[in-house]
């Protein structure tokens, strides 16, 4: 089967050629700016479906009447920074129509992506079979989508299938993944504050985002959304039907909240609601994240939730909520993405400790620490004086718990500077006792046996700063 993807090289285009590909499937990938690297069963066409005829030569035209048995049209314009709806009509209205002639000539299946987000205002449940329900829209991307979807279901019709996708993240994001809509713009729009900040050697804060704390987002991975889509298209079911691709259950915004402050390794946002932010001025930290996030203000406090009859009928298992985990994982690696993330962390002994605790210990769970600790079976704790206290434990040299919290039998008192050399192994614990750094609290003797017993292992394994904060006294 030859099957032509529009679209191909974006969000969600590029996952489900991935999947055609390897279900053994002839693609024909059709944008603006194809991609120049060859694969296997994968022929690219520069084209415009904002075009008559795509904008192809008629050679290429011709080829896709003859050879196309199913169209994936998934290219639109998706940005919210159009001023009129005239300037998303190219691309979201009239590439239907252009993409439906070519249905007309080959006739293929066509398989259409919309939106979820064509319920624009709609309050409550929306279902599948609804599209004209009275709603206004938030933005003329909702509508421009809305619009083409009528044109779909005008005559004539072909066979046709509809896809509405809910946010799409992409799993392994990349620098530009900020562009697309999502949280990311949010972690893009914080660390280009936190770097500000970091530059002009000002305070970090905590930076209020107006939401609704108990309201959700309907988030889908790219690849899941893919592998659904194509599931859905390879079982055609009947004609014109429309299937919500939305997850089994929306990801909770105080968990979103949480989850965005572990991957910036501090308290980077709070989330409140818009008359509690207008009841306290906003800084001018916040007004910037504020005009930079604005487009996204309504899904911060959606009041829609889309039932998933259709899909459920086919693919019930399809697009599981999204675990935190996960999450945490896609934050963390578009944050790696950013080249000045040093000089950002490095501003806040906050991110180290929390990062130390929370990411560099854990990847050292489970395991035996070095042979020097192998009999030692201890629980301590670490208090960082103005930031929090951390419990350890070891079993016969297996670090069996790290959390936060105060509950080990014995422990120390230090400062953020002093830990961070320490764990950095540029300052032995006994130079910290000498100096009147680290105070030890509790068992005395056991403390310090301990400290000379684990001097080895942050050695053995030094928690690396970054290249400024090594040099600093």
């Amino acid at each position: 089967m030859t099957i032509l993807v529009t679209g191909g090289n974006g969000i969600l285009g590029t996952p489900l050629i991935n999947t055609l590909l390897k279900r053994h499937h002839q693609v024909i990938g059709l944008c603006r700016t194809p991609p120049k690297s060859y694969r296997e069963g994968l022929r690219w066409l520069t084209g415009d479906v904002s075009l008559p005829r795509l904008g192809l030569r008629d050679e290429e035209w011709q080829l896709l009447v003859r050879d196309v048995s199913a169209i994936f049209h998934l290219a639109a314009r998706t940005d919210f920074k159009g001023r009129t709806l005239a300037e998303y009509f190219p691309v979201n209205v009239d590439g239907v129509r252009h993409i439906k002639e070519l249905a007309l000539a080959t006739g293929a299946w066509l398989h259409h992506v919309s939106t979820a987000f064509v319920c624009g205002d709609w309050s409550g449940e929306f279902r599948e079979d609804q599209l004209k329900a009275g709603q206004k829209f938030h933005n003329y991307y909702e509508e421009s989508k809305y619009l083409g979807e009528c044109v779909l279901r005008e005559e004539p019709v072909v066979r046709f299938s509809v896809y509405r996708p809910a946010i799409i993240l992409e799993r392994q994001p990349t620098a530009a993944s900020h562009a697309a809509f999502g949280p990311f713009v949010f972690l893009d729009g914080v660390f280009r504050i936190c770097l500000s900040l970091a530059k002009q050697h000002e305070a970090m804060e905590t930076l209020r985002v107006a939401g609704n704390p108990k309201a959700h987002l309907p988030f889908i991975f790219d690849d899941e959304a893919a592998q659904t889509l194509c599931d859905l298209a390879m079982h055609k079911g009947e004609q014109s039907k429309t299937y919500h691709l939305t997850p089994q259950s929306p990801f909770p915004n105080q968990l979103l909240e949480q989850v965005f402050n572990q991957a910036f390794g501090r308290q980077a946002v709070v989330m409140q609601k818009p008359r509690l932010i207008q009841d306290q001025p906003q800084s001018r930290a916040e007004r910037i994240l504020a005009k930079k996030t604005s487009m996204y203000a309504p899904y911060m406090n959606l009041a829609t939730t889309f039932s998933r009859t259709n899909l459920n009928q086919v693919e019930p298992r399809a697009l599981p909520p999204i675990g935190e985990d996960s999450l945490l994982t896609a934050f963390s690696l578009f944050l790696a993405t950013k080249k000045e993330l040093q000089q950002v962390v490095s501003h806040d002994e906050t991110f180290h400790l929390q990062h130390y605790f929370n990411h560099f210990l854990a990847l050292h769970l489970g395991r035996p620490l070095i042979k020097n600790l192998a009999s030692l079976t201890v629980c301590l704790q670490v208090e960082i004086t103005g930031y929090s206290t951390w419990t350890i434990s070891l079993d016969r040299g297996v670090l069996t718990r790290v959390e936060e919290g105060g509950f080990g039998q014995f422990g120390y008192t230090t400062d953020a500077h002093t830990f961070l050399q320490v764990a950095s192994g540029q300052l032995s614990p006994q130079q910290g006792f000498f100096k009147g750094n680290i105070q030890l609290v509790a068992n005395p003797k056991e403390a310090l046996r301990t400290a000379t017993a684990l001097e080895e292992f942050f050695k053995e394994y030094p928690y690396r700063l970054p290249r400024q904060d090594q040099h600093s006294t």
